[in-house]
């Protein structure tokens, strides 16, 4: 290690307390604090060549590679012709469930890009399992244009070209987009004859329709048995309470102790 002269050690330790002085400043617990300004370039950007950096376009790779397979797993269950194929949100949270937990947060995200369409703010398990999730673009060009952008406030850009052009790309919404559910479409069984009528739409087998004529006929005759309200035996008139009156303490014992 070279020995410094004074007046580089003297430069040095002034170098150290200048830039000192200026991260204090930054902190908004330390006495010489003064508010910071920024541009619009570098609003909400870490350092340059900060480690805060680097974690970001680290985190802008990962994100790029969750979109992507967000995208292939949709395109490998969905339904309806490219570009928009669809794929309702029950069955995709069950087969994304599998791989990873962050399936909503993708998907909000992929529709921030422009990648997919779904209606609602946010999407909730059983709530929404009927809401249908629409791809916007083919999986080729996603593939093609999505990258990750290099700068830590926003991660992922996306080539845009003549077919990347989300302005272009209408939203499309399948013919598919009941939201009534597979079980309250079936038939409201009012008597045992109407479960043979509803038999070919519902689908059930013999075990089942037998199962379901057995729980009908129960059913009835509790309801058979059970009195009716009109038929309650009524309280007997009793009259009306005597009023409340004190007790008469006068005669009553006085204990006395002397000490």
């Amino acid at each position: 290690m070279p020995i410094l002269s004074a007046h580089d050690t003297i430069q040095k330790f002034n170098a150290v307390a200048e830039q000192n002085e200026e991260e204090l400043k930054k902190n908004p617990y330390s006495d010489s604090y003064d508010i910071q300004k920024f541009s619009a370039k570098d609003y909400g950007r870490p350092p340059p060549g900060s480690k805060t950096e680097a974690r970001g376009k680290k985190a802008a790779a990962y994100i790029c590679r969750e979109l992507l397979f967000l995208c292939e797993t949709i395109e490998a269950n969905a339904h309806g012709d490219p570009p928009h194929r669809w794929i309702k949100f029950g069955p995709l949270f069950t087969t994304y469930s599998y791989y990873s937990g962050s399936l909503v947060g993708m998907l909000i995200r992929a529709r921030k890009y422009g990648l997919l369409h779904f209606t609602g703010e946010m999407l909730y398990q059983v709530q929404d399992d009927d809401k249908v999730i629409t791809m916007l673009l083919p999986l080729e060009e996603i593939r093609k244009g999505l990258v990750a952008s290099g700068d830590p406030a926003n991660c992922v850009a996306i080539r845009r070209g003549s077919s990347l052009d989300t302005e272009q790309s209408p939203v499309f919404i399948p013919p598919e987009t009941s939201h009534v559910s597979e079980k309250s479409q079936r038939p409201l069984l009012k008597s045992a004859g109407s479960l043979q009528n509803a038999r070919n739409t519902v689908g059930w087998s013999d075990v089942e329709l037998e199962k379901c004529q057995d729980a009908l006929r129960t059913a009835r005759r509790k309801f058979e048995n059970t009195p009716s309200s009109s038929t309650e035996k009524e309280p007997e008139n009793r009259g009306p309470k005597k009023a409340w009156k004190p007790k008469d303490t006068s005669k009553a014992p006085v204990f006395c102790t002397n000490g």
